[in-house]
Parts: structure tokens; C-alpha cells; sequence
């Protein structure tokens, strides 16, 4: 299963997941919980990435077994990395610096992931691997920031869980959606942020 270019939203529960699944391209699933990680698998019909601990190569077997389609080895660790060309299934890793992105993909990672940020924290781990294809964390985002992204060379955008406390959840991860699609264009990057004006009105840092 591939990974297409768009929106990726973190998910709690599988409530969660149904309700973003039309507008996303994945559910990212954070925490190491099996009994969840199957319950999303099993309702959702695109592609599920479930997090394990870095290094932890048992955890990234049971993931494996579990049918997720991609694992994030993000989890902070003291065991190491897991060598990625041993298993059958396509990895995503956490880079802090161009070094250590480099580090990732010679281990077979497939994806880079940038830590949780907002636009202006992300724009620069983009800048350091434009030859890979990097997954943005955003805290908070609006369809102007996933426009900037993607325009600045970003592959996909994970947006943060806050989306589901948002005034209206529904409306605001369709805007994220179609700024994902729509980005090279200005006008509808206008009429897609102007539509959300009132939920984005307050929020701090979106």
C-alpha cells in the first residue's frame, strides 16, 4: 500500500479515526496499542502507520503481523534503530538533523518525519533533506500553512489530534484536505482559508 501525498491525521480512538478517514490519505496511530491499532485497521480503508519504540524490533514485528501498512519507529528509546531492511514493511523515522536523517534512510527507513511543530518550526527540517520524502509533524495548522508546505517541498502533513477539539473537526480537516490538493492555487488557497475563518479565530498558532 503507498502512501500518497496529503494529510495524515493523528488519531486517540477509533471514533477518531471514521470521522477524519474521508479527508485523510492515513491515520496515524502514536501510541503502542494493539487492541486499537486492530480495531482502526479493521474500519478504515486506507493505510494505517502505528508507532513502536526505537530499536524495538518485537514491537515492530507484532505491528507488522497486525497488517498496519507502515511503521513509525518515533518513539523515543535508549535500545538504538531497528534495521529496517529486515522487515518486509516500509518504515518512517524521526530526524532532528540532516546527519541523522541520512542515518535513517541508510537503515532503510522509507519516510522522514519531522518532530511536533508548527509551520515555522517545520519549514526548516524541510529545508535540511529536500531530496527525501518528509512527513511534516504540525501541533496546528491551517490550509495556508499546508499550502506553504507543500509549496516548500513537503510530501505529506500529520496534523495533531487538537484538530478533533476544534469547533468543528469535520469542516476544518476538509479545508486541510482540499489546501493539500489545491496548493499551487491561490485562489482557492483564499476561498478555502476564508471558509474556515471563524473556526481557525482564536486558536493559538494556526
Amino acid at each position: 500500500m503507498e502512501l500518497e501525498k496529503g494529510i495524515i491525521f493523528s488519531i486517540e480512538d477509533a471514533k477518531q479515526a471514521e470521522t477524519c478517514e474521508e479527508f485523510a490519505t492515513a491515520i496515524l496511530i502514536e501510541r503502542f496499542d494493539l487492541p486499537l491499532i486492530e480495531e482502526v485497521v479493521e474500519i478504515v480503508s486506507i493505510p494505517v502507520i502505528a508507532s513502536c519504540r526505537q530499536g524495538h524490533f518485537i514491537e515492530a514485528k507484532l505491528l507488522e503481523k497486525m497488517g498496519v501498512a507502515f511503521i513509525d519507529e518515533s518513539i523515543e528509546s535508549n535500545i538504538g534503530y531497528i534495521n529496517k531492511k529486515d522487515f518486509s514493511i516500509p518504515f518512517i523515522c524521526m530526524f532532528g538533523s540532516r546527519e541523522e536523517a541520512m542515518k535513517r534512510i541508510n537503515e532503510g527507513a522509507k519516510f522522514l518525519r519531522t518532530p511536533w511543530g508548527t509551520i515555522e518550526d517545520i519549514l526548516e527540517y524541510i529545508s535540511m533533506t529536500k531530496e527525501q520524502k518528509v512527513l511534516a509533524s504540525l501541533t496546528h495548522a491551517s490550509p495556508h500553512d499546508i499550502a506553504m508546505l507543500f509549496q516548500s517541498g513537503g510530501y505529506a502533513a500529520i496534523i495533531s489530534s487538537h484538530v478533533f477539539h476544534t469547533p468543528n473537526p469535520p469542516k476544518l480537516m476538509k479545508s486541510l484536505a482540499e489546501a493539500a490538493m489545491y496548493y499551487n492555487d491561490i485562489e482557492k488557497i483564499f476561498k478555502i482559508t476564508k471558509s474556515v475563518a471563524n473556526i481557525l479565530r482564536g486558536e493559538t498558532n494556526i
